[in-house]
């Protein structure tokens, strides 16, 4: 709370407060391709924030632990000028306050570069190289003949659109910073000539790296213990057709789909993969032996695969990580934990009782890590992973994505943190269940 006193003293000298009706204060700092906000919702722990100008549009969620917000609208478009509307939502889109101030205008314009060739106009860029990297994505291609063109870059979380001034022998290279977009989502990139011809239209995936495993265990509370981490879903689905469980002759076939995100239009395949690396790491630094089904967006793992994984290494526990949705109903939210039921590789595992204890420990220490009061603990036949393990299997659905307030949650590192101590401390306390650990 000091630093964030402090931050609003050094705003406010730079920038006399923003009314917004008569509770809320929001001071502002503007610079040019840029304003710096603050602002005090102490009824609040999430909150989220869209700004737009005529060429700058984005949005993110923030968190704070005492109310005291802060974050920078991005304007790599706006050049002068131009009224820029910042609005504060909650997590379910309830508009909390808004307020609109000028942007600062860029005194340093630049033209094209001095001495181009006279070269006959090209209509498609050449050379095109789109990079994405942390942060945003990088570009080069050379259209000859084009003294100028604009630049858009747009995901599903912002959009913006940039004049640029050829560079000697007519290239245009540079980076446009996307810091409101999420990892792995889709990025479309074109460019059009004063004119509006279109000359460069391609997509490229946004950056994302999968955290380093850590070098040393910091605890040994799950020493001895073996973990298997399954992400569920991937990229692009296969389908195959298998045999439903091992004590049976009924077989089941690929749905093809996965949840997406109604307001961030994530992928759920992403979402599991950045959480289950997470889940992996956090398991490693408790001293577990932690193997993954899969680490990459494009690695495909069939359904009999995502048991015979950790069967082949003698897990004692798997989690399979997924994310839920509900079509026709936006309302429901919370966390689902699934076991098996007639399998007899889980019949041999655990009888119904005690299957129904372990899940219902996992639900309980996730529900008291995250606070997500809504949960529910179901056993059924309907999932091959959990058919065909050896051990304790547990398909765990961490939230909704067709709802607004758990598809934003889900993407914040705050709340999959909190998910993933919660899988943690679920899988201690299963260990000590089953004897593993004292």
């Amino acid at each position: 709370m000091k630093k964030f006193c402090c931050l609003l003293l050094c705003l406010l000298c730079a920038l006399p407060a923003v009314a917004l009706g008569d509770a809320v204060e929001l001071v502002v700092s503007v610079k040019p391709h840029a304003i710096h906000y603050a602002v005090y919702l102490p009824e609040y722990e999430f909150v989220y924030v869209g700004y737009d100008t005529q060429n700058d549009n984005a949005k993110e969620v923030l968190y704070s632990n005492n109310g005291a917000f802060e974050g920078i609208c991005h304007l790599p478009g706006t050049m002068d000028e131009s009224r820029v509307g910042i609005n504060f939502y909650t997590l379910t889109g309830r508009l909390i306050c808004r307020t609109t101030v000028n942007a600062a205008a860029d005194p340093e314009v630049k033209g094209p570069a001095a001495g181009l060739s006279a070269e006959k106009a090209a209509n498609k860029a050449q050379n095109v190289e789109l990079l994405p990297v942390n942060g945003g994505i990088r570009y080069y291609f050379r259209l000859p003949g084009r003294d100028s063109v604009v630049l858009k870059c747009k995901s599903p979380q912002e959009w913006h659109k940039i004049t640029l001034y050829a560079g000697p022998d007519y290239v245009y290279q540079g980076q446009v910073d996307m810091p409101c977009t999420y990892a792995d989502d889709v990025v479309t990139v074109t460019a059009t000539t004063g004119g509006g011809v279109e000359v460069l239209s391609e997509s490229v995936n946004a950056y994302y790296s999968a955290p380093a495993a850590p070098a040393y265990a910091s605890t040994s509370r799950l020493s001895g213990v073996t973990v298997c981490v399954d992400p569920g879903h991937q990229r692009t689905t296969q389908v195959e057709t298998v045999p439903l469980m091992p004590n049976g002759e009924q077989t089941t076939t690929t749905k093809v789909g996965m949840a997406k995100g109604v307001e961030t239009k994530r992928r759920e395949s992403q979402l599991t993969l950045e959480i289950g690396m997470k889940l992996r790491n956090a398991l490693m630094a408790e001293g577990a032996s932690v193997a993954v089904t899969r680490d990459q967006q494009d690695t495909f793992v069939g359904m009999l695969e995502r048991a015979e994984i950790p069967n082949s290494i003698d897990a004692d526990f798997v989690l399979r990580l997924h994310c839920n949705s509900r079509s026709g109903n936006d309302q429901v939210q919370g966390i689902e934990v699934y076991c098996p039921l007639g399998s007899s590789y889980a019949q041999a595992v655990a009888d119904r009782t005690d299957y129904k204890l372990m899940g219902e420990t996992m639900l309980e220490a996730m529900q008291q890590f995250t606070g997500q009061e809504r949960g529910v603990c179901t056993l059924n036949n309907t999932y091959v992973g959990n058919n065909w393990s050896l051990m304790p299997s547990f398909l765990i659905e961490m939230g909704y994505m067709t709802n607004m307030e758990e598809d934003l949650i889900l993407s914040h590192p705050v709340y999959q943190e909190r998910l993933v101590q919660g899988m943690v401390e679920g899988v201690v306390r299963l260990a000590r269940l089953r004897g593993l650990i004292e």
